[in-house]
């Protein structure tokens, strides 16, 4: 797991228990996104979320529903069915939720690893939205089998910087650092969430940074910003200059007289032109920089710091 960072986005999570909540105030105090209790097992649908949906969007915040599982009762595909009933009508931008903790212990590891999956393929099934799953770090490392790992998590995980390690997940997409938190806009405690620069911008479409072609699907992060997507040739990972180049500022031109590409009027002599575009050395850009270059082979992530 990953520690906190400057670059990570601030969200938070609500339901009925925040009472009636100022958004304009929320987004003015820095939250960009919320994730919205929308219902729980079969039977209960929380009442505040048609309000809270309608105005955290209209306030300028991106927001996701999240659903509080009973494994321990309920068939996985009944409980999805009445999550998607419930938010069928309004426009989510974040992956939808399965929280999983409490009383889901009782199920058996295997059956409850089961159980999620068989909720997350039920809702993408029915509403063709992307999923992902929340819990605490004891109940992930104790009780979540690695096929959840295919889908991004948001782990709990209290009064620390870097969430406990667990056996399913190398990394969080969203980290609920406490539930204690103070919020300008709500009265009362509320949880306060961080949520990785890379997904914020991928759900949110905030300058979101794309992939240029079907093999860019390496992400290339420097000083824990997304910054480009490149792909393997040969051993060495190669980024587009010009989606490097603009997430760090500079300004990237091509002077077809030379056929060179200069980054703030310096030429790049040490490039490969990829289906039209200029493509550096991840590598060579860490040196260019004066920073060092880690490869994360499992999650085929570079990592740039300088």
């Amino acid at each position: 797991m990953q520690a906190r960072n400057a670059s990570n986005v601030n969200v938070i999570d609500v339901s009925h228990h925040q009472g009636i909540v100022d958004w304009d105030k929320v987004r003015a105090a820095g939250v960009a996104g919320a994730f919205i209790k929308a219902t729980e097992g079969t039977g209960f649908k929380d009442p505040a979320m048609a309000t809270n949906a309608a105005n955290a969007a209209a306030a300028g915040l991106k927001i996701g529903f999240y659903h509080y599982a009973h494994p321990e009762t309920n068939d996985a595909e009944a409980e999805a069915q009445f999550f998607v009933a419930r938010i069928s009508d309004y426009k989510a931008d974040f992956p939808h939720v399965l929280d999983v903790e409490g009383d889901a212990s009782k199920v058996p590891s295997a059956r409850l690893t089961n159980w999620c999956a068989a909720w997350l393929q039920e809702v993408e099934r029915l509403t063709g939205h992307d999923t992902m799953i929340y819990t605490g770090a004891s109940f992930a490392k104790s009780y979540l089998g690695k096929k959840l790992g295919a889908w991004p998590l948001w782990i709990a995980h209290y009064g620390v910087n870097k969430p406990m390690d667990n056996p399913t997940w190398d990394e969080w997409a969203v980290f609920q650092y406490t539930s204690t938190g103070t919020v300008n806009g709500i009265a009362g405690s509320v949880d306060l969430d961080v949520m990785e620069e890379a997904f914020y911008q991928k759900y949110s479409g905030a300058n979101a940074v794309k992939p240029y072609g079907d093999e860019d699907t390496i992400k290339v992060v420097v000083n824990d910003k997304l910054a480009a997507y490149g792909r393997n040739r040969n051993g060495t990972v190669y980024a587009p200059l010009r989606q490097i180049g603009e997430s760090l500022g500079a300004v990237v031109t091509w002077d077809a007289a030379t056929r060179m590409p200069y980054v703030n009027g310096v030429p790049v002599a040490q490039f490969t032109l990829i289906d039209g575009s200029a493509y550096v050395s991840v590598r060579a850009v860490g040196s260019f920089l004066g920073g060092t270059v880690s490869w994360d082979g499992k999650n085929q992530k570079v990592y740039i710091y300088y």
